[in-house]
């Protein structure tokens, strides 16, 4: 993963109760991560985020810049479980996890 600002390449998985995988999604300058992993599961058929763990590079955003906050997507829809490798340095986008 590449820290460099502005933008860091972030990836995020999303795993179901049994740890096989539903979801992916990779930060290419548009949507981020986390949405697109949610949006990938979604065309594959997963549907029930309350039972799925979210996996991602980077501390989800708190932020609202060219798309919303990555926080209030994970929050509606209600993550079992949300881990995150690396907390955000960037002061504007940090705070996510908080939520």
């Amino acid at each position: 993963m590449s820290l460099e600002m502005p933008r860091a390449s972030v990836g995020a998985v999303i795993l179901d109760r049994d740890g096989v995988e539903v979801g992916l999604g990779f930060h290419a300058g548009s949507e981020h991560a986390e949405v697109l992993a949610m949006k990938n599961a979604l065309v594959r058929g997963f549907q029930d985020f309350s039972q799925a763990t979210l996996i991602v590079t980077l501390e989800p955003c708190n932020h609202h810049g060219r798309t919303p906050p990555c926080s209030e997507a994970i929050i509606e829809a209600k993550f079992l479980r949300v881990v995150y490798a690396v907390s955000d340095p960037n002061p504007i986008a940090r705070g996510g996890a908080e939520r």
